[in-house]
């Protein structure tokens, strides 16, 4: 059995692993933005018995409000037992150097890494010997096997990607006139800026316009905080899920080269940065060989998916791909049009209630 709930985490990601059979074993990835740990993942987990809420994984893929936020709820919560055997997460420990300034990390961060030091948790211990969960230079790429015969193998970052995120957490900290001596006062007056750039929305979208959207040049998300993030290619029992985080397409594209793969087969793939324009390029869904996108975003904040990613999707993501929305929104609804999907040969899925988040299955129809 493999199963993978894509949670309603508003604008952010939190995805949920269960594998196997007696016993079933289970992972986390993200818990979303404010407020989804309480009306998401919370009810998730009161579903499971008290003795089966130890997770053989926790992924906290980068530092971004949208993904790390929840945990970080998770973790303050002392009415649930939860526990994972390992937790995967670069804290400003496994940020390259650069000089030799002392430099403070971000706010989300720098209160994840001292709830993971207070709790004592295992951290990048499996595949990684606590040391920062990344590419190397060269070589294979990292690969993992967990208990259960579910393995992982490492697709993002690289080495470059977390220097550069220690130059913006750098900038960032200026950027809020703290030091780290001021952390604790700066944590309670709320003093801190969230990594990474918004994308603008000017008016309500309407019915698209694929070959026009086609014809937008590509230029790839320059985010650091997006490019730090761990992703990850899922395989059990044959089938294989990528999921992304919110990586950047070249190092996604590169990991594939260095697997030695000119399409990469899939099942699923969670595509990066919840389908921003700037995040899923047309060389990135080139070199993949699936046939079932997962595009998770409620449209807050950034107004993802852009109609630029998802054209790329329908264009290059092979014959009849099929768009998984985990949200009704105004912008997943624009591509349910029976005319697009009759002349571009795509499906779309949508949750069956308004609350959000879809579930696909080993041997399940999504």
């Amino acid at each position: 059995m493999f199963r993978l709930e894509v949670l309603p985490a508003r604008y952010g990601d939190c995805i949920w692993i269960e594998y196997g059979e007696n016993p079933v074993r289970r992972m986390l990835i993200d818990g979303g933005a404010p407020g989804v740990y309480k009306k998401a993942l919370k009810p998730r987990l009161k579903q499971l018995p008290d003795t089966a809420r130890e997770f053989e994984l926790l992924v906290i893929t980068h530092v971004d409000y949208d993904h790390i936020r929840g945990i970080i709820e998770l973790a303050h919560d002392d009415s649930i037992p939860f526990k994972a055997k390992d937790v995967w997460f670069n804290g400003y420990r496994h940020l390259p150097k650069l000089d030799n300034h002392k430099v403070l990390a971000g706010k989300h961060g720098e209160e994840l890494t001292d709830l993971l030091l207070k709790n004592g948790h295992s951290w990048n211990r499996q595949g990684f010997d606590g040391k920062a969960v990344v590419i190397p230079d060269d070589g294979d790429l990292p690969w993992i096997k967990f208990d259960g015969d579910l393995t992982v193998t490492l697709m993002g970052p690289t080495i470059p990607m977390l220097a550069d995120l220690r130059k913006d957490w750098e900038h960032s900290c200026k950027d809020i006139h703290i030091t780290p001596e001021e952390l604790e006062e700066a944590r309670k007056e709320g003093r801190y800026k969230t990594l990474g750039a918004k994308e603008a929305k000017t008016t309500k979208p309407g019915r698209p316009d694929i070959e026009q959207l086609l014809r937008a040049d590509f230029e790839e998300d320059p985010s650091s905080a997006n490019g730090s993030s761990i992703a990850l290619l899922v395989e059990y029992q044959g089938y294989r899920a990528l999921l992304a985080g919110d990586a950047h397409p070249s190092t996604l594209v590169k990991s594939i080269d260095r697997l030695g793969q000119d399409k990469l087969k899939l099942d699923v793939c969670k595509l990066p940065h919840h389908g921003s324009r700037g995040s899923v390029s047309a060389a990135l869904i080139k070199r993949l060989d699936c046939k079932r996108y997962i595009f998770s975003s409620n449209g807050d904040q950034f107004y993802h998916p852009h109609p630029e990613a998802v054209a790329r999707v329908i264009e290059y993501g092979g014959d009849q791909p099929k768009l998984l929305f985990n949200y009704h929104t105004d912008e997943t609804n624009i591509w349910d049009d029976d005319l697009l999907r009759n002349a571009y040969g795509y499906e779309t899925v949508y949750p069956d209630g308004e609350k959000g988040g879809i579930v696909i299955e080993k041997g399940g129809n999504e």
